[in-house]
């Protein structure tokens, strides 16, 4: 490479390590070979990319790693770490991993596992005073968990925590206090796809200071301590249970449930009564429909700060109506008759998602048409100012650059009509959404929209078919004077 003739290796190094810091690191390492300055910078680099993803053999993977740990500048802390592992590796490799990581001081961790094998996690793995972004990510494909956890973290910096596919063997309750009970500054925790075991009625999860928690789709016996706790997703089969004083601070709440039983109407009033203090509350049609007028009628409302309530259709499928006795929408609002109220149908439900997905669509598009009208144009301006070949000119070498410039022009022919068909398919996913919505002021602004977008359309479309006629026709006319 040519440093004085390259933009690049002009720019000052703390730049230069900043945008390699967005490629993977087998990417980063590979620039050392472009110059002598560049030979070292990757090692300077507060990210590490690890992936097995393009490496058939797993000792040539693990031998990769130690590579890039050794020769990596022992100065330079590291602000985050993403190792993606498939195949069969185990609990060992992942330890010089971690204990490299630790030692400087990663704040962000993020660990992805594909195979087919169990690990099983120990306790002095994750040990740690930096740390305070983790996520675990099992694998959904053969059915197996990333890791079994028998006991909490040390981890005290911690704030956000994600886990997918994990398995928690929880033995001990006095031992331990509780999961998560050591990670004293967690904030935000995601549990997707996970599985609680305990030889006890309960597992216990200890968050003192969390405030925000997502639960999708786990099972298992678990008690939820989080007194602090604001925000609560909860979309899973089971109920989970709530320490009865763990939900004084709880204001937002989205609760559904795939597979209610009617016996569970009395439990969905006890955890609705512990939701009292939220004031912006979603709830699954599902659970709403375990609320016979019986188990409500003498029960007063337990919601008195709520602002908003939202009903949607949550799991169920099929076009089941939306009927809500008035004696339930009566216990669920009276507590505070100034809330606004949503019941949404699966007609609804539909049209929001679709009405979504037009929207990003037209937005693609849309970023897809001015690249494209600036580029036509430019190549005009450029198609305009070539030289005109010398119609003399008639030796072999002028043949065949033309020829190639034939080849060149088929290429781009092609390009440009991917595009084309790129652009039309867009406008027909555009249409065929917008035709379902019912009628409505927003549907009316998207359609307005779409329809300028659809202009918009045929005219760079336009601008592309004149640039290509302009381009094919003086190509012809140069190679049909030399024959």
């Amino acid at each position: 490479m040519n440093a004085d003739g390259d933009r690049l290796s002009n720019l000052s190094e703390d730049l230069i390590i900043k945008i390699l810091s967005f490629n993977d690191t087998k990417q980063a390492v590979r620039t050392s070979i472009l110059s002598s300055r560049w030979r070292n910078i990757w090692k300077s680099i507060p990210h590490l990319d690890l992936s097995s993803d393009d490496i058939t053999s797993l000792l040539r993977f693990s031998l990769s790693v130690t590579h890039v740990l050794s020769s990596r500048n022992d100065e330079i802390e590291l602000s985050s770490v993403k190792l993606s592992v498939r195949g069969g590796f185990n609990q060992p490799f992942f330890t010089p991993v971690l204990s490299y990581a630790y030692s400087h001081n990663v704040q962000k961790m993020t660990i992805i596992w594909s195979c087919e094998n169990h690990i099983e996690i120990p306790l002095s793995l994750f040990i740690s005073r930096s740390l305070k972004d983790l996520t675990l990510i099992g694998s959904s494909r053969y059915n197996h968990p990333f890791c079994k956890i028998k006991s909490s973290w040390d981890l005290p910096a911690l704030t956000t925590l994600h886990l997918e596919h994990v398995i928690f063997n929880y033995e001990n309750h006095d031992e331990y206090g509780g999961l998560f009970s050591q990670c004293l500054n967690l904030k935000n925790l995601t549990l997707y796809n996970c599985t609680v075991n305990s030889h006890s009625s309960d597992a216990k999860m200890v968050a003192h200071h969390l405030k925000n928690l997502t639960v999708v789709n786990c099972k298992g016996p678990l008690l939820i301590y989080a007194p602090e706790l604001s925000s609560l997703m909860y979309r899973n089969p089971y109920f989970y249970r709530f320490s009865a004083d763990g939900l004084s601070c709880l204001e937002k709440v989205d609760f559904y449930m795939s597979t209610p039983y009617d016996e569970d109407g009395y439990f969905v009033i006890q955890i609705l009564q512990q939701f009292r203090n939220v004031k912006f509350l979603t709830l699954g049609l599902e659970i709403v429909e375990l609320l016979s007028v019986n188990l409500v009628s003498d029960i007063p409302s337990p919601f008195t700060k709520l602002k908003s309530m939202k009903i949607y259709p949550g799991w169920e499928k099929g076009e089941k109506k939306v009927n809500i006795p008035t004696e339930i929408k009566n216990f669920l609002l009276n507590g505070s008759p100034n809330a606004t109220a949503s019941i949404y149908s699966r007609e609804d439900v539909k049209a929001l998602k679709d009405a979504t997905s037009a929207q990003q669509i037209m937005a693609k598009l849309q970023r897809l048409l001015v690249r494209e009208k600036i580029n036509c144009e430019t190549n005009l301006n450029v198609q305009g100012e070539t030289q005109q070949i010398d119609e003399g000119q008639h030796d072999e070498e002028e043949i065949s650059q033309m020829r190639n410039c034939w080849t060149d022009l088929f290429v781009e022919i092609n390009e440009e009509k991917d595009k084309i068909d790129e652009i039309l398919s867009m406008l027909d996913q555009i249409h065929e959404l917008l035709k379902g919505l019912p009628a409505s002021s927003k549907k009316e602004r998207t359609q307005a929209q779409f329809y300028s977008l659809h202009v918009e359309a045929k005219n760079v479309m336009k601008l592309m078919l004149d640039y290509l006629k302009v381009k094919s026709g003086g190509k012809v006319s140069a190679f049909m004077n030399m024959l």
